[in-house]
């Protein structure tokens, strides 16, 4: 029969992958597909995350509402990339930034695996 390949597909432990946000900046990431992401505001001002459409922050996609540092609401809740059947197992790059467009912008990388 053989031994079960290592890596598999999509990963058999997600991690969380934590995205701070410090000076109004967010790094880009790369993740595989089935972890998941929580943005830390560490800065003083509260700021919405959105996808990109047109080249823009979107405020119709949201992805993360944080208040300021050291309150409840500066961490987002977990969001998970998942992979579906029929999706490309290329690499598939997220766009997205601060609200209002023209702030910080960033990207996630997902992928099989990292």
């Amino acid at each position: 029969m053989g031994k079960p390949k290592k890596g598999g597909f999509p990963p058999s432990e997600p991690i969380v992958n934590y995205i701070a946000i410090k000076n109004g900046a967010i790094d880009n990431v790369t993740i595989a597909w089935g972890d998941s992401v929580v943005w830390t505001n560490q800065d003083p001002e509260p700021y919405k995350l959105a996808q990109f459409t047109s080249g823009q922050p979107d405020p119709t996609k949201i992805w993360a509402d944080l208040g300021p540092v050291n309150t409840d609401s500066a961490n987002s809740a977990e969001m998970v990339f998942v992979w579906s059947p029929g999706m490309s197992k290329d690499p598939i790059v997220y766009e997205y930034g601060m609200l209002p467009p023209g702030t910080a912008k960033a990207t996630i990388t997902a992928q099989i695996k990292v």
